[in-house]
């Protein structure tokens, strides 16, 4: 038995090739186990759980490398999303996200984003099948002048001690002086912080002006050939008056057209990480 474990959350059934595929590659390069979640959610009337034993049963034999188990149950859940690291012992979860899908769907983007709003641990985002062994190979995330770009480093650097990734830090040439001040400073942080890891990184310079800087680094590292974005969601404190109307940056790169998986990190003071 593991210690700690991914979790596939299996939302409507639609999408379990996508979502387990992805979490096999990280129990793989995690030594962690998996399971596979599966929430009967009365406020979105999808298949009751005790119609879907037998399909939990044949992703079990289809990834028994990795040996997951699975759990079922009835109830609200964004609770139960809330209690993954305290209750099932969660490092990171899994989640799909299907750009066509309604608005009501459980694969929807904004229904994911809100179901993880309350996530304790990273949570990844991905639109098709993990196709690739190994997997995220070139792993891409911004430095920017914000605090909440060193909540970034812990997981890239599991990426890079785990999975022999190449990172990959995407960041602006900023011409205010104040804004440079701080995003060195946040880089010479990383700096520090990887060296004492042994870990090495890539820098490239983003382009280009948006509403949405996040979405630019997303279409830099798809043009650059990176198979996974690590990125945090706002704050919604510090939510701006366009942010309330145009949304967040994380409603557009979640359903990139790149398809590019994304590793999200709420900014919280209570994220749990795995045991390494």
């Amino acid at each position: 038995m593991k210690d700690q474990f991914v979790i596939a959350y299996l939302a409507d059934l639609t999408m379990n090739e996508t979502v387990v595929s992805h979490a096999a590659a990280l129990a793989r390069m995690l030594n962690k186990g998996l399971i596979l979640l599966y929430v009967e959610d009365p406020a979105y009337k999808n298949t009751p759980f005790t119609q879907i034993g037998q399909t939990l049963k044949s992703i079990e034999e289809q990834y028994a490398d990795v040996h997951p188990s699975h759990i079922a149950l009835r109830g609200n859940t964004k609770d139960v999303i809330s209690i993954l690291p305290t209750k099932f012992n969660g490092v990171v979860a899994v989640a799909g996200v299907n750009a066509k899908a309604h608005r009501g769907s459980l694969t929807h983007y904004r229904q994911v984003l809100r179901i993880f709003a309350q996530c304790q641990i990273a949570y990844l985002t991905v639109q098709s099948p993990c196709t690739s062994a190994p997997s995220y190979r070139q792993v891409a995330y911004s430095v920017d002048f914000r605090k909440e770009s060193k909540e970034k480093l812990i997981w890239a650097s599991y990426f890079a001690r785990f999975n022999d990734s190449q990172l990959n830090v995407m960041h602006f040439d900023y011409s205010d002086e104040g804004l440079r001040k701080k995003w060195k400073n946040n880089i010479l942080f990383m700096q520090k912080f990887f060296k004492g890891l042994g870990v090495q990184y890539q820098s490239h310079v983003v382009t280009g002006r948006t509403l949405f800087p996040e979405t630019l680094v997303c279409q830099t590292a798809a043009q650059k050939g990176m198979d996974l974005l690590i990125s945090t969601t706002t704050d919604t404190r510090d939510l701006d008056i366009i942010e309330w109307f145009a949304g967040v940056s994380e409603h557009r790169t979640i359903r990139n057209s790149h398809q590019i998986p994304v590793l999200f990190i709420n900014p919280r003071n209570d994220i749990y990480v795995l045991c390494d």
